[in-house]
């Protein structure tokens, strides 16, 4: 069978494109996430920060980690939730910093942890070096908490925990207390600023080290909506671990907690530099 006639946006190809492991751009997206922002060693973050990339200009020590509760869809598979929403719905944590591009503020996702192959594999297209994990969130479902009689609504004084783990390790925990309600305009930066990635595809080439691909680029989104914004006093902690470097950067002071329900589209990606 000739090339033509095997289809899919990803691999496997197939005859009719549905064995693909996630389909093709524009991706939706809706997220609960439980945000901790956090002040760490600035020679730390700069050595995780590859050229032309810089320390933020205005925060080089700030760093933060995002536990999200997802729902996505790529182009094609918006009816999926009445087919199998599993396909649709995957957990995550992840490790970013604040950095600087040709003077432009923005952030990098340095470690980041999902439970689903689809995400992962998303996630490498775009630059994200996602690994697989786990993640609980005691905010799942939170806007069903107004209606179970032995839980506490969400507002001041509650309180949620999180924690990510991967291969039996537990690697990082937050919890967030709730303080008060906070509009889109008092989220901290770098929420809203341009986001960087590397995309790496190495080669199995025999006698070569020259990856196949190896770009920094910059995420393009739109139609971004929020929900209720809520912010309180964070807590925060990594564990070592013989397979992972997040400590290198772990908190030194806790900044701020933030729960943001957000949605948005994931337009594609923007050449910045290549460095093949």
């Amino acid at each position: 069978m000739s090339l033509a006639n095997m289809k899919g946006y990803s691999v496997p190809f197939s005859p009719g494109g549905t064995a693909q492991i996630v389909g093709g751009l524009p991706w939706n997206f809706g997220v609960d996430i439980l945000s901790i922002q956090y002040r760490t060693n600035p020679v730390e973050i700069a050595k995780i920060l590859p050229e032309p990339l810089e320390l933020s200009k205005e925060e080089p020590d700030v760093a933060y980690v995002w536990f999200g509760d997802w729902q996505g869809l790529w182009a094609g598979n918006g009816g999926m939730l009445g087919v199998n929403p599993e396909r649709t719905q995957y957990t995550e944590c992840l490790i970013g910093v604040r950095c600087s591009h040709n003077g432009v503020e923005g952030h990098r996702v340095v470690y980041i942890w999902v439970d689903k192959d689809f995400s992962l594999s998303r996630g490498w297209f775009m630059g994200f070096p996602k690994k697989i994990g786990i993640v609980h969130m005691g905010t799942r479902n939170r806007f069903l908490h107004d209606l179970n009689p032995g839980m506490q609504s969400c507002g001041p004084g509650s309180k949620y925990a999180a924690y990510c783990e991967s291969h039996g390790e537990r690697l990082v925990t937050g919890s967030i207390t709730v303080k008060e309600r906070i509009t889109q305009k008092q989220l901290p930066m770098p929420f809203g600023t341009d986001l960087f990635h590397t995309i790496h595809f190495p080669t199995a080439e025999l006698n070569s080290d020259k990856p196949l691909v190896h770009q920094l680029v910059q995420t393009v989104s739109s139609n971004i909506k929020f929900g209720e914004l809520w912010a309180g006093d964070g807590e925060l902690n990594y564990n070592k671990s013989l397979f992972e470097e997040h400590t290198a950067i772990a908190p030194k002071e806790i900044l701020g907690a933030y729960m943001i329900p957000v949605g948005f589209r994931i337009e594609g990606t923007k050449l910045l530099h290549s460095y093949v």
